[in-house]
């Protein structure tokens, strides 16, 4: 019986671990509360991840480029700003009972980051595609051009 007991006792945690584990759980019900939470939305944060993560190894690899933290942190404050406007376009779905609004936004930002991860991609030196980099051209201009309207 005392092996059993021991056994819960350490199973349980304490101190420090508690608190920690109080944090990460208000935050990620106060996240899941503002932004919803699916597969899609999940996507764009795995793919927020691996482009902060292959920008900082493009600059890394890459002679021409060079680590920056200013350029990391502004980078960082862009994918809040995204996830804000996630979480306008979820209470926008609430408010009217139609889930369209956060789908279009979630979509966008996420093929979004696809193509920085793909620039990021090529920035570190892997091949990519003539057909795939000429889109990526397109895509990138047209997107300059309806942000300068």
């Amino acid at each position: 019986m005392e092996s059993i007991i021991t056994f819960f006792r350490e199973m349980v945690p304490g101190g420090a671990a508690m608190g920690w584990g109080a944090i990460v759980s208000c935050v990620g019900t106060a996240f899941s509360y503002l932004i919803g939470w699916n597969d899609v939305i999940e996507a764009l944060l795995v793919a927020m991840a691996i482009d902060y993560v292959t920008g900082i190894l493009a600059a890394y690899i890459n002679p021409n480029l060079a680590l920056n933290s200013q350029k990391g942190f502004k980078g960082i404050c862009k994918k809040i700003v995204i996830l804000l406007l996630v979480a306008l376009a979820h209470e926008l779905d609430r408010a009217t009972g139609r889930p369209a609004v956060q789908s279009l936004v979630v979509w966008f930002f996420l093929g979004n980051e696809g193509l920085s991860i793909v620039e990021n991609a090529a920035k570190a030196g892997l091949p990519i595609p003539g057909k795939l980099r000429a889109t990526l051209e397109q895509l990138t201009d047209k997107n300059e051009r309806t942000v300068q309207k």
